[in-house]
């Protein structure tokens, strides 16, 4: 004999209402929860219609589950893009400032086409649309759009609310080419006497400059690290008794909202936490640096405010750029990344591109060589050499 068909997840069968005595009565039904298992559930109240209603309630609060609470596949795009950004605080393994970058992105680039949608109405077509909007004025911006898309729409997929992700039938989007540039030892002289030169003179208004971003220019050209990277280096991340001297990148300065400025235990990748040997100038420089700080503790930063607490990275980047001004750059577009360009460039020419992405902390070659590394087209004498065998023979 066939037994009682099972409930789908997430309903209740029929509910039946029990005099109790004493202007007492309960309510009384099965619902199969969202771990599978069927539950009595009951409710008891002053009345029938009461305790009717009393249980609904219940039993509506027991259909609301996780983060997507009340979602459906007809509920604003909005609703779910929340959801997801609680879900994502939940997660242990991304950084709170890759949380805080993902919601300013999700909120500033999606949501304002998407914000008068309903999740299924999120749509491959108006995806694609979208997206070839933004790639016309940006392709960064198109690229990060995608990218938040597919993962708010991801997890609408985990929730079962939608079947799956139109993110994976949108039209690929191909990157514009473009060729690492390293700086030419010309423009380096001129950023380096415009960096000593820095609000030097005598007519100068307001505080005289004290050297700092003249001292950062010259460790960066001889760390090739990133700006965050050397704002963050310590008394004791640095060995200027070993030959070469060393420097251990194991953080680096972040901005983040609601704390402001602070020192990051670690660099941006894993791969980026390294010792790498620094060459004389840039050591001379440290030294420098080291003597400056004084009786400070270890944990005291090379590079800091007179308060001893970690530099903003954009102050740094306003003063380079009017540094980059006073050399005559101002329309070169150079930021102090290109420092981090001309190090993998002379790297990879010298000693090949392992050696490069190991000095940069990158997992692989291939990310140095599209976007660090710039090429070097000179053809070496070597080939010629060979192809002479194919010279006439007299």
């Amino acid at each position: 004999m066939a037994g009682r068909p099972r409930l789908p997840i997430g309903t209740f069968g029929d509910i039946a209402v029990l005099s109790l005595g004493g202007g007492r009565f309960r309510a009384v039904t099965r619902f199969r929860d969202w771990d599978g298992q069927t539950r009595r559930v009951t409710v008891t109240a002053a009345s029938r219609n009461a305790a009717r209603s009393a249980l609904k309630v219940e039993l509506a609060s027991r259909m609301r589950v996780g983060d997507s609470t009340d979602l459906t596949a007809d509920s604003p795009f909005t609703m779910l893009a929340e959801a997801w950004l609680e879900d994502l605080m939940l997660d242990p393994d991304r950084a709170l400032s890759t949380k805080e970058v993902y919601a300013s992105e999700l909120r500033g680039l999606v949501l304002p086409t998407f914000k008068e949608f309903t999740i299924r109405e999120v749509t491959v077509g108006r995806i694609e649309r979208f997206l070839k909007a933004q790639r016309a004025v940006s392709y960064t911006k198109a690229k990060h759009s995608r990218t938040m898309l597919s993962m708010v729409l991801g997890f609408a997929v985990r929730r079962e609310l939608i079947p799956r992700n139109p993110i994976k039938e949108v039209s690929r989007m191909k990157a514009p080419k473009r060729t690492p540039k390293a700086l030419t030892p010309e423009q380096i002289a001129a950023i380096r006497e415009a960096a000593r030169n820095y609000r030097t003179s005598a007519d100068t208004m307001g505080p005289k400059s004290d050297g700092l971003v003249r001292d950062l220019v010259e460790v960066m050209l001889g760390t090739a690290t990133r700006i965050g990277e050397v704002l963050a280096l310590r008394k004791c991340d640095v060995d200027m008794t070993a030959d070469p001297p060393r420097v251990h990148i194991n953080g680096t300065v972040i901005v983040r909202t609601g704390v402001g400025v602070l020192r990051q235990d670690h660099p941006k990748t894993h791969e980026s936490n390294r010792v790498i040997a620094v060459p004389a100038f840039a050591a001379e420089v440290i030294r420098h640096r080291l003597t400056i700080t004084g009786g400070n503790g270890d944990e005291s930063l090379l590079f800091a405010t007179r308060a001893g607490t970690p530099l903003t990275p954009n102050n740094i980047r306003r003063t380079f750029r009017k540094i980059l001004e006073s050399a005559g750059l101002k329309d070169m577009n150079i930021s102090p990344h290109a420092f981090r360009r001309t190090g993998a460039t002379l790297l990879a020419k010298e000693l090949g591109m392992q050696a490069a992405a190991d000095m940069l902390g990158h997992t692989s070659t291939s990310t140095t060589k599209a976007h660090y590394a710039e090429p070097d087209r000179t053809v070496k004498s070597a080939p010629a050499d060979v192809l002479q065998q194919l010279a006439p023979k007299e």
